[in-house]
């Protein structure tokens, strides 16, 4: 992004989160949210400690020995549910905050990442043009030599002179092949 896009896109973040782009101050934001959670959450097992040894315990006449815990296990669902929430939470806070330092790490890498790779392609690229210009050398002197060379000899591309054709024009592969009676 450049100087001026990132500029607007900072003018639209609010005021009290601007800080949190710094992996600094998201590092220790972050540490104090997991910290709170971790706190909610011990909080909520210890609650849902005294509500279940309550619970359980509350006999009615008629019950049956597992009545009581029928009943109580509609409220231990929801403290289930909180002690469930602030540990997803404690653990996605830090989540966020390693995600964070790794894109960090990325984009400040990008640079360099970047410009080995055009290296890279422009080394390749070098290669190639070496190895065209080589050939083509090669052609226009291999031209430039049967040019010059007399023509007496009667061999046609790609034929030695121990063919069956030696000794004559050769116009065509039927010339090849002597023909007797037919």
């Amino acid at each position: 992004m450049s100087e001026i896009e990132m500029n607007e896109a900072l003018n639209r973040v609010p005021a009290e989160f601007r800080p949190l782009l710094n992996l600094d101050h998201l590092t220790t934001w972050t540490l104090d949210r997991q910290r709170e959670h971790t706190a909610d959450m011990s909080d909520y097992e210890a609650a849902r400690a005294v509500f279940q040894a309550v619970l359980r315990s509350q006999h009615v006449a008629g019950d049956r020995w597992w009545s009581a815990k029928r009943r109580s296990r509609r409220v231990e669902k929801e403290w289930n549910r909180l002690v469930k929430a602030s540990r997803d939470a404690a653990s996605a806070s830090e989540s966020l905050r390693t995600t964070y330092a790794d894109y960090v790490r990325e984009v400040a890498a990008l640079p360099a990442q970047r410009a080995e790779k055009l290296a890279a392609k422009q080394a390749r690229r070098g290669r190639v043009n070496d190895f065209t210009a080589k050939s083509l050398h090669k052609t226009v002197s291999a031209l430039s030599q049967r040019e010059g060379e007399e023509e007496t000899s009667t061999e046609t591309a790609g034929q030695a002179r121990d063919s069956a054709a030696a000794g004559r024009t050769v116009r065509g592969v039927n010339d090849l092949f002597d023909r007797r009676g037919a």
